[in-house]
């Protein structure tokens, strides 16, 4: 807004001011003293008028033109600081409005100066007397379009950052207070001008990125949603960009996203990205869906029945090079087929993989990486998708880059979308683990993650498993690579399937295939205190599963080692009555473990057998239900611990549980059709043929 033609400039004379005589443009003499910031002028104007009793006349005297502004509102168009605070002075109307209902601070805002504008915000006048938000929100709402358009840049202009390292705008709060949502959603609703839009948008994304708190009260909006999705519609680019990026931060919040949905967020969008192709536009729209399906499975079947949509990402969005359009696109995707057999066969089908695959030679390590996690995700507990990928050579890919990055975050998400590759072949993980190397797995554990830790404690393992041979011993080179050490401190984890795979990785280190103690390894976990850990695990961990694999791996520190044996029974609360307590466990699971640990403390030592025998007495029912099952290596377990406890088992003679044992074993190894149980019952042989002769009849 701009006041009326510049008046002449006053000349002091000793004349009498005429103070009641309008010039041609329609100024008093106090509004040409207030246009050129004449303040003497002004206090002898309104001295004069205090004589005459006309005081407040000449105060709140108005222009004779089209605006009709008090020489406050003057002022306030003329940007004269000064005379503002002059005026402030005196007990001035500053409701005072315009011939246009215009009051000083809508006045400062269409004059498009910001340093008037904030300087009437932070005058000091409480906001009870003198609210400057709502005639600004006003403003921003008319529908003369040119108002509306400048008072959203300039409200723009007043919550602005200067830098990205100064502070937020302290006028956030106080529009909140006064109602900025409810007006940016009026906006929404009702304003067709693109450049009023754009300041709403701009300014609702600026308060969301500001105060994320603020996401909640929008569910109290009625139609909130719907009022921004409608523009998805616009030919205004920038308006597609914007209400994209707004989208995608809302959907941050999962609150919101129950009522996003109800308002149509998800068939709208899906329309949008069919029809607008441009990888700048499009991307957010991407972010905003990934958020959705991760709230809710409901929310990721619908995509099931929209298999035209999951083509044209495939054969549309897929190809486009664009950088932040396929990062977007590809972590959808690996949200969409998260624990989804349906979805990931549809995508699978469409050739998805192939896409994915090519990812992976790209020059961004962050699109390798989300690449990589979206493998994982398409073939996670799915064998037809996991034979596709590796038709199409996952496997050697994932090595090769595995082998060229030193990114640990890369190297993670390779490790373990390996892994879930050949989750359902042994051999592939033997030959995974195998090319990976052992010393560059136990490098791994250097890594500050927690998701990956499993999966290589499990590749450790599948080494571990090989017997010893002329070229290498897995046992020995986990031991010389330092990974001891690393596999005790775990035993601290919160995580039970972490905690199970290392206790696993103790038996097998210490504990060679046949029974065949590894000495070095026994005393490596002895001086670094893993016996008291593993003790206090058998003892007090709240699973029983865990309870019973420390006591395993207990005994296979102990076996062939009687310093470590007796140390381990002079350690904290250690008590052998505690694994026959378990034997009795609601589990059978829990008791089969137990009483192997049992078997493997008495195997081959002669001083904890006989401890035993004067204190507990087996029955062979116990046995029994073991060897009766259907499942061979169970059968093979419970075989191989009679033949331990052949002297401790009362119904029978120790001669007697030894054949049925051995019988039991020899009759896998010959007619089962299962390597596992075969292999179980050729181990618990050789186990039995190192067993020393004549133990149990001391």
């Amino acid at each position: 807004m701009n006041p009326s033609p510049t008046p002449q400039i006053v000349e002091t004379t000793d004349e009498p001011i005429k103070i009641h005589v309008y010039d041609d443009n329609g100024y008093l003499p106090i509004h040409r003293a207030t246009f050129n910031g004449h303040e003497i002028v002004i206090k002898n104007i309104l001295d004069e008028a205090q004589r005459r009793n006309e005081f407040t006349q000449q105060l709140e005297a108005r222009t004779h033109d089209i605006n009709e502004l008090t020489p406050l509102l003057l002022a306030t168009a003329a940007g004269r600081l000064d005379i503002i605070a002059y005026l402030l002075t005196y007990p001035v109307n500053f409701h005072a409005v315009d011939a246009n209902g215009r009051d000083m601070t809508a006045i400062a805002a269409l004059s498009q100066n910001e340093r008037t504008l904030r300087y009437i915000i932070d005058l000091p006048i409480s906001s009870t007397e003198y609210n400057v938000w709502k005639p600004l929100f006003k403003l921003f709402l008319s529908v003369r379009d040119d108002e509306s358009t400048i008072c959203g840049r300039m409200l723009e202009l007043l919550t602005r950052r200067e830098s990205d390292n100064s502070q937020i705008s302290s006028y956030w709060s106080s529009m909140l207070e006064n109602g900025l949502l409810s007006t940016l959603i009026q906006i929404f609703n009702l304003s067709k001008n693109d450049d009023v839009l754009m300041s709403a948008f701009i300014l609702f994304l600026n308060v969301l990125n500001e105060l994320p708190e603020i996401k909640s009260d929008l569910d109290k909006i009625k139609n909130c949603f719907s009022s921004m999705l409608k523009h998805t519609r616009s030919t205004n680019n920038q308006i597609l960009i914007l209400l994209g990026r707004v989208l995608s931060c809302l959907s941050t919040d999962k609150s919101l996203i129950d009522s996003m949905v109800e308002q149509g967020l998800i068939e709208t969008l899906m329309i949008l990205i069919d029809k607008q192709r441009s990888s700048q536009i499009i991307y957010p729209y991407f972010d905003c869906l990934t958020n959705v399906i991760g709230k809710s499975y409901e929310y990721q079947r619908k995509f099931i029945y929209s298999k035209n949509f999951l083509l044209l990402i495939v054969r549309s969005y897929l190809q486009d090079y664009d950088l932040n359009l396929s990062l977007s696109v590809i972590r959808f995707i690996r949200q969409l087929v998260k624990n989804n057999e349906e979805l990931q066969n549809i995508l699978a089908h469409y050739g998805v993989c192939e896409h994915l695959l090519g990812a992976l030679s790209a020059s961004s390590k962050e699109l390798q990486q989300v690449s990589i996690e979206a493998i994982q995700a398409l073939c996670y507990k799915n064998q037809k998708v996991q034979e596709i990928l590796l038709r199409e050579h996952a496997l050697e890919q994932l090595l090769n880059l595995l082998e060229k990055t030193n990114m640990s975050t890369l190297q993670v998400a390779i490790v373990c979308t390996l892994w879930t590759l050949c989750e359902n072949n042994s051999l592939q993980k033997r030959d995974v683990a195998t090319k990976i190397g052992i010393r560059k797995l136990i490098s791994f554990y250097t890594i500050k993650s927690d998701e990956h830790l499993l999966v290589v404690t499990d590749a450790i393992n599948e080494l571990a498993k090989c017997t010893a041979s002329i070229k290498i011993n897995i046992q020995e080179e986990i031991n010389r690579a330092q990974g001891i050490p690393y596999l005790i401190r775990l035993l601290k984890s919160d995580n039970e399937m972490l905690v199970l795979s290392i206790l696993k990785s103790l038996q097998l280190i210490t504990c060679a295939p046949g029974f065949v103690a590894n000495r070095k390894n026994q005393e490596i976990i002895l001086k670094n205190d893993g016996i008291k850990l593993l003790v206090a695990l058998m003892m007090h961990a709240k699973s029983e599963i865990v309870q019973v694999e420390s006591a395993q791996s207990l005994a296979c520190i102990a076996l062939s080692n009687n310093q470590c044996s007796t140390l381990i029974e002079s350690t904290l609360d250690f008590s052998y009555l505690h694994l026959i307590n378990l034997m009795h466990s609601n589990d059978s699971n829990v008791q089969l473990k137990a009483s192997n640990a049992l078997a493997t403390f008495v195997y081959n030592n002669s001083r904890v057998q006989l401890y035993l025998k004067k204190q507990y007495q087996f029955s062979f029912d116990y046995f029994q239900k073991f060897l009766q099952n259907n499942n061979e290596c169970i059968r093979c377990t419970a075989a191989f611990q009679i033949v331990v406890f052949g002297d401790l088992i009362r119904e029978q003679k120790q001669s007697i549980n030894t054949a049925i044992g051995c019988g039991i074993l020899l009759d896998i190894l010959r007619t089962s059709q299962i390597d596992d149980a075969k292999s179980a019952a050729a181990e618990c042989l050789a186990r039995l043929a190192h067993m020393k002769s004549g133990k149990s009849s001391k």
